[in-house]
């Protein structure tokens, strides 16, 4: 007999052995991974057992884990009915964007003044991944080189730790862009803006690059009309319009020099 969620939430709560943990942790990441990557699509029927068995494990860590996800807003569980999981969430979706645009507009205003040859090479390299990630057709590839290039733009700004703040936030915008990089097309829009972007920071040019990044930033709002016209099942809410273009970056003076 299944455990009643409220008993599977107590327990939860109590330290749990190591191992367990571990399966626990496991079986989260497969399933949030699974989620976010579309392999279970909104909607989709969520079964205890089934999960277990692909995983090997027992179905203790598998519901200590669907408690998890649904706290997040992943999953739905409605008692005597099932586990599903849950729609998009639109509210959601322009939060996570309008934190990324705040956050990263600012990045990549002082990103274009501090590059350094180091930074130059590595974003360069990385667009040639992505490149090489979109000829293939690696959809998950082209996902994880665009992270990085994020990543390493906020670390440009010289507060790398902020990036944490984004991945928190950004959970539903990913929904949105796997789904949305079913389509070809959209890869390789997405890599044109990247080159953009990179190419405006190299350029030291913040104001072009800030414009730049609002546009990119902005891209999931179209994905969503798109997917949404076809699927609208797969969202719940209104979709929000932009809050307005970006506003320029105040000048940033340079920190003046210690003479020797």
């Amino acid at each position: 007999m299944s455990m009643p969620l409220a008993t599977a939430a107590q327990s939860a709560a109590r330290p749990a052995p190591a191992a367990r943990r571990g399966a626990a942790g496991a079986a989260y990441a497969w399933l949030r991974q699974a989620i976010l990557a579309g392999d279970l699509p909104p909607g989709s029927p969520l079964s205890e057992n089934e999960v277990a068995s692909r995983l090997g494990v027992s179905r203790t860590p598998v519901r200590e884990a669907i408690i998890r996800l649904e706290g997040e807003g992943f999953l739905v569980v409605r008692p005597q009915v099932g586990t599903a999981v849950a729609p998009i969430d639109l509210d959601a979706v322009a939060d996570g964007q309008f934190l990324r645009e705040a956050v990263e507009c600012r990045a990549v205003a002082l990103a274009a003044q501090r590059a350094t040859a180091a930074d130059v090479r590595e974003l360069k390299a990385q667009l040639r991944e992505q490149a090489r990630a979109v000829a293939r057709g690696d959809q998950a590839g082209f996902i994880a080189q665009d992270d990085r290039m994020h990543q390493r733009l906020v670390a440009m700004s010289g507060h790398p730790n902020v990036w944490h703040a984004v991945e928190d936030v950004k959970a539903q915008l990913d929904r949105v862009r796997f789904l949305s990089l079913e389509d070809p097309r959209w890869l390789s829009s997405i890599l044109a803006q990247h080159e953009a972007i990179v190419q405006h920071v190299i350029d030291g040019d913040g104001t072009a690059a800030v414009s730049a990044m609002s546009r990119h930033l902005r891209a999931v709002f179209a994905s969503v009309d798109a997917i949404a016209h076809e699927r609208p099942q797969f969202f719940r809410g209104v979709p929000a319009e932009p809050a307005g273009p970006a506003a320029p970056p105040h000048p940033i003076r340079p920190a003046r020099r210690k003479k020797a």
